[in-house]
């Protein structure tokens, strides 16, 4: 870190008050760029140690609201240093904040709860769905252990380290099952033939407990990646509606559709896929993203897709990645099993970055206020924009 006792000095003066608006400007804008956080963390460490304690500041109420205010900051993930240096701000200036607060004389008596018990934040989601059977029953998957699940019609259904699979032996009459992800929840599913598919949160996708055809035919709704099992005379077909269709022979793409979302998109990462929209076929190559819009059916094909970006969910982040403000913000809900209410427009704004799933929600919209969104979270209902 460059003129460390220059940026001391001006530590000092932000949290005594006497920083001027300059100063103020000049103090952050090093901390968006200076990628040097344990320079950052020692230099307000220092500060904090140097401090005249405030009477009426008790660890016991506080230490634990820091820590949870903190840990989740820590968890951001850098993709490129120019993408997420608003987020490396926020953490910064949590952190400033936070500490400033707890060391200036407090007007007030001492809180009678902990600081915990005041904030609003909402935990992520995590694996679960719910399994629909042939014959209507439903069995919740986010608890059950390893085994056998379900029998039907010599079809064992089981569950292995959260992952759902088939297997049939001998004669089988078929049947149909749906597996769906709530909000809040993702999930893994092998089908009976092999293929592995991860689903989103929000997602159903119904198929049959064996494929017998002359084709292996799925239906989606929300979102799912799929790794296809070869098989070149056994086409493996993902129906998502009345006129559209992906056809493909063995292959890794993912498929977003949800009803929210006015497009529909299919991005190939590994072999070819065919989209069949209302009889006219386009066809991918690995890198390619297909659009379509959903009410008027026109097709963007987009050449060079940041297919990592696509996949993130399945990976365990949420990608922020030229994403508009909107989309950030549905599959927030999604992820989080919350509501958005819109009290103004809200700006057409494109983001970049990624943060992990794992995190709370108060983490999440830190990021989205350094870009200068403002939210009110009350409950399970995010407010945005005022």
């Amino acid at each position: 870190m460059e003129a460390k006792e220059y940026y001391r000095f001006l530590l000092h003066r932000y949290y005594n008050g006497t920083a001027t608006a300059a100063e103020e400007e000049e103090l952050f804008a090093a901390l968006r760029t200076d990628g040097e956080e344990e320079e950052w963390t020692a230099l307000i460490s220092e500060l904090h140690a140097t401090a005249i304690p405030d009477p009426a500041y008790n660890p016991a109420l506080y230490e634990d609201a820091i820590d949870q205010i903190l840990q989740p900051a820590a968890q951001v993930r850098k993709i490129r240093s120019y993408r997420w240096y608003y987020a490396a701000a926020a953490a910064a200036v949590l952190l400033i904040a936070t500490i400033g607060y707890l060391m200036q004389p407090q007007k007030t008596t001492t809180p009678t709860r902990p600081l915990a018990a005041i904030t609003t934040d909402v935990k992520p989601g995590k694996n679960g769905a719910v399994l629909t059977l042939g014959d209507g029953s439903q069995v919740v998957l986010d608890s059950l252990n390893n085994g056998v699940i379900s029998t039907q019609q010599g079809t064992r259904v089981s569950l292995r380290n959260g992952q759902l699979s088939y297997d049939a032996s001998g004669n089988v009459t078929v049947s149909y099952n749906t597996m769906t992800t709530p909000r809040g929840r993702k999930f893994q599913l092998q089908l009976p033939d092999g293929t592995n598919v991860w689903m989103n949160a929000a997602s159903a996708i119904t198929y049959p407990t064996a494929f017998t055809g002359s084709n292996r035919t799925v239906t989606l709704s929300g979102e799912a990646y799929f790794e296809v099992a070869s098989n070149a005379t056994l086409p493996f077909i993902v129906r998502i509606n009345n006129e559209t269709a992906v056809e493909v022979l063995g292959t890794h793409f993912n498929i977003s559709s949800y009803p929210d979302e006015a497009n529909i998109s299919t991005t190939l990462l590994e072999g070819a896929v065919q989209v069949n929209v209302k009889q006219q076929a386009k066809r991918l190559q690995p890198g390619q993203q297909l659009e379509i819009n959903k009410t008027s059916g026109v097709t963007t094909l987009n050449k060079q897709v940041d297919t990592l970006s696509v996949i993130a969910w399945k990976n365990g982040t949420l990608s922020f990645q030229d994403k508009k403000l909107t989309a950030i913000i549905n599959m927030i809900a999604r992820w989080y099993d919350i509501d958005v209410v819109y009290e103004t427009t809200p700006p057409d704004m494109t983001f970049v970055g990624e943060i992990g799933s794992d995190v709370t929600l108060a983490s999440v919209l830190a990021f989205l206020r350094e870009s200068g969104i403002h939210f009110r979270l009350e409950g399970r209902k995010l407010i945005v924009g005022s």
